[in-house]
């Protein structure tokens, strides 16, 4: 068997590099960590929190100080944790809850600093209102009027949401009346909602800065849920960007906070630092920066590889632009793939890092370069199947070009269609792979990130052995015995439907027929939107994956989302599995985006010149490389990076299959992959 005798030369090679990393650390001498893929970067991250720990954890425990390892999934955090064992000296999160925990308990300032965003929302929506042209009607209002219109809309709230779905004839029949006085206000239907709901916005973020001024209960503290990645800015709750926005106001604006966040915790090291956000990373520099100036010890060490850098936001290569000075330690060495495959991915990242196996025996696997035609798709995996003798046991992981196809071949196809062509998504395409098809529910949109918190309770409920803890909030359990306990959990596993539809609808009628406020708080958690229970489950997927419908575009939007709220609830829960990587079939299909940080035997990719809504995608790419015209741009990185993810998550068997012409590129592609035959 291949890939199980490391080199003695190169062991010891990477043993020195990884005591160049703990030298790094004694002297405090912050470092960019940078291996390819399949290098071990996990290790040598969990090594140093071992070096830590056991050269400096005394001083550490005196102190009553903690190192911080931040990482970028849950997922990552529980690996580290496993790899790592038990320690009271080394908090793992992800990097919004270290935000979090890090600010959290300077409420004073964060209030300041959310008072501040509430003002600055005001004055965009005011300033939308005034310069919009959807909004004539209401400019044209005297001040009073536009006052007493505000009062009666606010007054008639419930009505409004109840009523917002209906068609305009039925709209106007319900307000036309007590909107008389209002000239030609209702004379675009469409129009007048989204003034309605913009009025609506105003003067809840305007009420919640009277409470915060009052100091009212519920307005003394600002609130972040993982759970949840929208704000809800006037229930005082932020989502995940705007708590990295409020973390660098508070940061920046307070030395006295930078100096106990450098004398709590020491040591920070940063995993996938090229997937992290501009402002962690100058929150780090500002850190450096002030530790130098009081001449206290503080250590930054990031861990990670430019060329896997593939989400939009990450710092990716231009780490050293934000944060100046880092020592670059490189290691060299590949432990995931056979000697095939690490030459193919060094042929596509070209780059300072050239990678070599760190195993003698590293040859014995197989790569191989096919161009074909999409009518060769299915006999090329089957191929391969039976090949490989693929099973559940051995299975084949195939990345595909489209979104679609993964949905295709997961089960998942209409609830793919419907959010593909909703308004928000044909507009913003891109972000459809990371807010459907993240498995990393951070980066899930709003409304895959409700129906996800749906299926997951309704998973865990009906799991005998999950602790309550994992199924409702300490808040609705606290105070109830063991009896009245086992009452609730009962007649929540009543809730049942076989469309999405039929669960909400189950779940909405407890919260309806019973008066009991522990069951009103639960799901208020779940459905979380503005206007529960009054505005539908169908206006709020329309308010959101449709902003500002024109009227003549109501009744076929109504019918999509009707459609979409009767798929077949075992449709949702596939997609569930997918998102949690839960897959039970012998080939699994992946985005290209969705394999980051896998690693598998067989890898089988679809390609072609297309990528998404670029027709031209990979074929610039190969051209570029053809023509020696390797561009430092965007796009050319973006493309070799993903390319380069791809390729590298084989162990052993690589093979691509090129769904278009590649004769203008056919050297190129020989450059890389040495062989192109046809299929």
């Amino acid at each position: 068997m291949s890939l199980s005798i490391i080199s003695s030369e190169k062991r010891e090679q990477e043993i020195d590099i990884q005591q160049e990393i703990f030298n790094s650390i004694d002297q405090n001498e912050n470092i960019i960590f940078s291996s390819g893929a399949g290098s071990g970067k996990t290790y040598s991250l969990v090594e140093s929190l071992k070096h830590i720990i056991n050269k400096h954890g005394s001083r550490l425990k005196v102190h009553n100080q903690k190192i911080i390892c931040i990482t970028y999934t849950n997922v990552a955090v529980e690996e580290v944790k496993n790899r790592l064992g038990n320690s009271e000296l080394v908090l793992v999160s992800t990097i919004h809850e270290r935000i979090w925990e890090l600010i959290k308990d300077y409420q004073k300032e964060l209030v300041k600093i959310h008072q501040f965003k509430l003002n600055e929302e005001i004055s965009i929506l005011n300033n939308k209102l005034n310069a919009d042209s959807k909004f004539t009607a209401f400019r044209n209002l005297s001040n009073e009027q536009k006052s007493s219109l505000a009062d009666l809309m606010i007054s008639q709230t419930e009505l409004f949401y109840k009523s917002q779905d209906e068609n305009a004839a039925k709209f106007r029949d319900i307000f036309g009346a007590q909107l008389k006085d209002f000239p030609n206000i209702l004379k675009n239907y469409s129009d007048f909602k989204e003034l309605i709901k913009i009025i609506y916005k105003i003067n809840n973020y305007a009420s919640c800065l009277q409470h915060i001024d009052a100091k009212k209960e519920g307005y003394l503290k600002v609130k972040y849920n993982a759970s949840y990645n929208s704000d809800r800015l006037h229930w005082m709750r932020i989502s995940h960007d705007t708590l990295l926005e409020y973390g660098i106001k508070i940061i920046k604006s307070h030395n006295v906070l930078q100096q106990i966040i450098i004398d709590q915790h020491p040591y920070f090291l940063i995993d996938e630092y090229q997937d992290t956000e501009k402002t962690v990373i100058e929150i780090m520099s500002i850190l450096t920066q002030r530790s130098k100036e009081i001449n206290h010890p503080f250590f930054v060490g990031y861990f990670g590889d430019p060329a896997q850098n593939i989400y939009d936001g990450g710092i990716g290569k231009n780490i050293n632009k934000v944060h100046p000075n880092l020592k670059t330690i490189i290691k060299p060495f590949n432990r995931r793939s056979t000697e095939e495959v690490v030459n193919i991915i060094n042929a596509i990242r070209n780059d300072e890092i050239k990678q070599s196996s760190i195993y003698d025996d590293s040859k014995g696997g197989s790569v191989k370069f096919y161009a074909g035609q999409n009518d060769k798709i299915d006999a090329f995996i089957e191929e391969y199947k039976s090949k490989w003798s693929i099973s559940l046991q051995n299975k084949l992981h195939c990345l595909v070009l489209t979104n679609k196809s993964v949905a295709d071949y997961s089960g998942f196809s209409n609830i793919y269609t419907f959010f593909a062509n909703t308004k928000k998504y044909k507009v913003g395409f891109q972000q459809l792979n990371t807010e459907l098809l993240s498995d990393n529910q951070v980066r899930l949109g709003e409304i895959p990130s409700f129906i996800y918190r749906i299926l997951e309770f309704k998973s865990k409920l009906s799991l005998k052995n999950t602790p309550v803890q994992d199924v409702l909030n300490k808040y609705i359990y606290s105070d109830m015995d063991i009896g009245l306990l086992r009452v609730f959990i009962a007649s929540l596993k009543k809730i049942k439907g076989n469309t999405l539809h039929e669960l909400l609808e189950s779940i909405t009628s407890i919260y309806t027929s019973i008066e009991n406020k522990k069951y009103k708080e639960l799901i208020n958690q779940l459905f979380d939107f503005e206007g529960f229970p009054h505005k539908s489950i169908e206006s709020y997927l329309s308010e959101i994956l449709y902003p500002n419908l024109k009227e003549e575009d109501i009744a076929e939007t109504a019918k999509a989302i009707e459609d979409f709220l009767n798929i077949n609830l075992n449709e949702f829960e596939l997609w569930y599995k997918y998102i949690l990587r839960e897959n039970e079939t012998e080939i699994v299909y992946h985005t290209y985006h969705g394999t980051k940080g896998l690693e598998f035997d067989n890898v089988l990719i679809l390609m072609g010149n297309a990528f998404g809504k670029n027709k031209m995608y990979f074929k610039n790419f190969f051209m570029a490389v053809q023509n020696g015209a390797e561009e430092d741009n965007e796009e050319f990185e973006q493309t070799k990076n993903l390319l380069y993810v791809a390729c590298s998550r084989a162990i052993k068997n690589l093979r691509i299959l090129y769904l278009d012409d590649v004769t203008d590129f056919k050297a190129a592609l020989s450059k890389i992959f040495f062989d192109v035959k046809p299929y």
